[in-house]
């Protein structure tokens, strides 16, 4: 057996509590339906699932206690998500803007790609050191030395986490994306729900900068 029983039990209530607190990977889910339809609500939602994995192997393989232990390192992986971020909310606003003052009206730039949207959810979750540093100080307390092979322990548990905040991300994106589907289909509200989307980005990358900083 590699999970304790009890111990498991305990921390699949954790998990479910924490999977489905409201945070970034839910609103990056919800703008990414906003400007894309669910479709590029799940793929955002795959992204974020394949960063997951990949923070979960990190803290199996001890990574993730060295970007834990590592300021300069945190403030990179911090800093250029944040970037990330800002950087596809600006081009969403612009192209907003470039509609509005083009005097035929708005333009169809055409929707966000699913391979954009699976890009972002990815690239958004592997820079979110917190994310390293949550799995460090989290997922040992749930694994039982004694049954030894700690690392795949870690790992397994780090999945189950992933696998909760999946399921409850496709529903959201499921959900948000049948609410604008009908909104979508006007070229105007469609660049709007863009914009709104890019303010979101905007908002998510001040979150990281201003309020997500290393605890002194």
């Amino acid at each position: 057996m590699l999970l304790n029983p009890d111990l498991l039990l305990a921390y699949l209530a954790v998990a479910t509590l924490l999977a489905l607190s409201p945070g970034p990977d839910t609103m990056l889910v919800l703008a990414s339906s906003a400007s894309g339809g669910s479709r590029n609500g799940i793929a955002a939602t795959l992204g974020i699932s394949s960063g997951g994995v990949v923070h979960a192997s990190a803290a199996a393989l001890g990574i993730s206690a060295l970007i834990a232990a590592s300021p300069v390192a945190f403030e990179v992986l911090r800093l250029g998500g944040a970037l990330y971020l800002a950087w596809i909310g600006a081009q969403a606003l612009y192209r907003l803007w470039r509609g509005l003052r083009d005097e035929a009206g708005l333009t169809d730039a055409g929707p966000v790609s699913v391979a954009a949207a699976y890009r972002r959810g990815f690239i958004t979750n592997v820079f979110n050191p917190k994310v390293a540093i949550f799995y460090v100080a989290f997922l040992p307390q749930f694994a039982d030395v004694s049954l030894g092979h700690v690392p795949v322990q870690i790992f397994l548990l780090g999945s189950i986490h992933n696998l909760i905040g999946t399921l409850w991300l496709i529903g959201l994106a499921l959900a948000s994306g049948r609410m604008v589907q009908v909104l979508a289909r006007s070229t105007r509200a469609r660049a709007w729900l863009d914009g709104t989307a890019g303010a979101v980005y905007l908002l998510l990358a001040a979150r990281i900068v201003f309020l997500e900083r290393r605890a002194a």
